[in-house]
C-alpha cells in the first residue's frame, strides 16, 4: 500500500523548502513541541522539523498515552537525533530516556540536541544497534539524512562496522511500563526478535515504523500484542 501523505503536509513542505535553502545555509535551531533542534542545513528530517510536520499526529499520540500508561522510561531504538525524546522529556511525558542510535554522525547530533535542552542527566545514549545476535554487522550512512542509516548483510562504500546487541540483554526490565519506539529502516523484524523477553514481561506501548508489516502484525499478535493505532508506515501496539 503506497504511503499517502495529506495534501496541507505536502504543502508546508514545499513552501518551507526554499526558505530554509534561503536563510539557513549552515545549522541553525529550530523549536518544535517544546524542545529546541539542533538541524542541518538540509534533508527531509531539517525540513519537517522545521516545518512543524514531522510525525506530528504519531507524537501527539504517544504522547497522550505515555501520560495514561506513566511509563518508567522511554526507549528509542533508531534515535537519530532525538526528536521524539527530546519532545517526550521536554514535555514531562517520561522520566528518562535509553536511546540506541549506531550512526556516528548522529550520536553527536543527538548529544548536542539533548545538551541544548538540558537533558543530558534524563538520558543514556547507547552506541549500538540492536538486533537478534551480539555481534557485529555493517550499517550504511542514509546519503541525505541521518534518518536513512541503515544496517547492510554486506559491506558497501561507505558502510562501516557497528556493535550489535539484543535489547534483552541491554535491558533488565520485568513488570515494568515501557514506551518503546522502533524505527530502523527495514531491520525492525531482526530488533523484535532480540527483545522478546522485554515485550512479555512488561506492560508497553510500541510504535514500529515499517513498511511491509505483515510479518510485524504476526509477531506482535503472538506477543499479546494488539494493534491500537495505524499511522502508516507507523503502528502502534499495545498488550
Amino acid at each position: 500500500m503506497p504511503w499517502l501523505e495529506p495534501w496541507h503536509l505536502k504543502l508546508r513542505r514545499r513552501v518551507r523548502k526554499p526558505y530554509n535553502k534561503l536563510f539557513h545555509r549552515n545549522y541553525f535551531i529550530a523549536k518544535y513541541m517544546g524542545a529546541q533542534f539542533l538541524l542541518a542545513p538540509s534533508g527531509i528530517g531539517s525540513l519537517e522539523i522545521s516545518a512543524g510536520i514531522s510525525e506530528k499526529p504519531e507524537i501527539l499520540h504517544f504522547m497522550s498515552r505515555c501520560r495514561d500508561l506513566r511509563p518508567d522510561q522511554f526507549i528509542d531504538i533508531g534515535s537519530n537525533i532525538g526528536m521524539y525524546a527530546c519532545i517526550l522529556l521536554k514535555n514531562g511525558c517520561v522520566p528518562f530516556a535509553t536511546l540506541f542510535e549506531p550512526d556516528r554522525k548522529n550520536q553527536s547530533h543527538l548529544g548536542a540536541n539533548l545538551l541544548i535542552n538540558g537533558l543530558l542527566q534524563s538520558a543514556d545514549i547507547r552506541p549500538v544497534a540492536l538486533g537478534d545476535i551480539n555481534g557485529s554487522l555493517c550499517l550504511l550512512p542514509g546519503e541525505t539524512d541521518g534518518g536513512f542509516s541503515r544496517i547492510v548483510s554486506e559491506p558497501k562504500n561507505g558502510a562501516y562496522e557497528v556493535a550489535v546487541r539484543l535489547l534483552d540483554d541491554e535491558l533488565d526490565a520485568s513488570g515494568k511500563a515501557l514506551a518503546i519506539k522502533i524505527d530502523v529502516e527495514g531491520f525492525e523484524q531482526r530488533v523484535l526478535n532480540g527483545m522478546q523477553r522485554t515485550l512479555r514481561q512488561n506492560r508497553c506501548l510500541v510504535q514500529i515504523e515499517a513498511f511491509e508489516p505483515s510479518g510485524v502484525f504476526s509477531f506482535m499478535d503472538a506477543a499479546g500484542y494488539r494493534l491500537t493505532k495505524d499511522f502508516l508506515p507507523n503502528y502502534v501496539f499495545e498488550n
